[in-house]
């Protein structure tokens, strides 16, 4: 069973003012304890021992809850600020295979419309004994490159035959880039 960050803080929270709460109802009682000695003995101090122990007690239990605080305060910070560090973690790696995905299905539709062509030319060239071999001229990094040409094109209102058009791309490859940006986009805000 996993406990998550956040309900870990939730509960340091808890703890701190409930011990907060403690801590006030304790000051408070002394207080009135004190006061009503005052008011019993007239304008006379208390100097009987049993008050100034009840003071002292309550003065040592401040001063151990104090670090308890402290420390809880510590820790609620250090919690939040892993969390931080994990959702920024996370978001670069969902950007990052959003990145991939992209470039694998561009590739995926090259290798397809690559496939159709030379599929094609056979047919055309079925009397020729050799085939002459295709090499793709694509790389993985054109294909990145390609693909944030597009989401740029796309984020300055350019739309899909221009973007077709400027990159020298299929039409239905720059549509599949865009569609599927905004399907990563619209996953990670739901």
């Amino acid at each position: 069973m996993t406990v998550s960050l956040e309900f870990l803080i939730a509960v340091l929270f808890i703890i701190d003012a409930f011990l907060v709460f403690l801590l006030l109802l304790f000051v408070k009682r002394v207080n009135q304890r004190v006061n009503q000695m005052n008011l019993g003995n007239g304008n006379a101090p208390p100097d009987l021992p049993e008050e100034n122990m009840a003071f002292e007690s309550a003065r040592e239990i401040l001063d151990m809850l104090e670090p308890l605080v402290m420390e809880s305060k510590k820790a609620a910070l250090s919690f939040d600020d892993q969390i931080r560090e994990k959702r920024k973690l996370s978001k670069d790696l969902n950007d990052a295979l959003d990145t991939r995905i992209i470039s694998i299905n561009l590739l995926l539709s090259r290798a397809d419309a690559l496939q159709k062509k030379l599929e094609d030319r056979q047919r055309t060239l079925q009397h020729e004994p050799v085939l002459k071999t295709v090499h793709s001229p694509f790389r993985e990094s054109n294909v990145v490159d390609q693909q944030n040409q597009i989401i740029d094109l796309y984020y300055q209102k350019a739309d899909v035959d221009s973007i077709a058009q400027r990159l020298s791309l299929p039409k239905g490859e720059v549509q599949l880039v865009i569609d599927l940006k905004e399907k990563f986009i619209a996953m990670e805000q739901g």
